[in-house]
């Protein structure tokens, strides 16, 4: 979230506002404005020990809304990703790459990228949910 110069808050090309209450509402989605939405959404570095659960489904509803997480803001796009530690930590946790089918502890992914083949594997680790690991033989032109 940024505040332009007119002293307007946005998301991308998207107006956000923020009622009497604190409640945050952006593109007709509205959201109760607590502290810990408002670390998500202002923070470039977020303290994940006190976000709840129901602060990570609104700042999701809110990305999806906007498409911010999308390259170009399109909703057919593709998943923008940063080395930045809020996409690390919070971003890549609510959007994982592709669609991840589960197997026992572990998961497959396979994507192709022009003439490359790609295959992640996801390990459960326990209480941050499903991490992707790159195996090296797993990896061919």
């Amino acid at each position: 979230m940024r505040r332009d110069i007119d002293g307007a808050f946005r998301i991308e090309n998207a107006d956000v506002e923020i009622d009497q209450d604190s409640n945050v509402i952006v593109k007709e989605i509205s959201c109760r404005g607590t502290r810990e939405l408002f670390e998500l959404l202002t923070r470039k570095k977020v303290d994940r020990s006190f976000i709840t659960d129901s602060d990570m489904k609104a700042y999701r509803a809110i990305h999806e809304a906007t498409h911010c997480h999308l390259e170009n803001n399109n909703p057919s796009g593709i998943i923008k990703t940063t080395r930045g530690a809020k996409y690390k930590d919070v971003i890549s946790k609510l959007f994982p790459f592709g669609r991840v089918t589960r197997r026992g502890s572990e998961s497959k992914f396979e994507e192709n990228v022009d003439h490359i083949k790609i295959k992640l594997f996801y390990k459960k680790v326990p209480g941050l949910g499903l991490e992707p690991t790159i195996p090296m033989q797993g990896l061919r032109a």
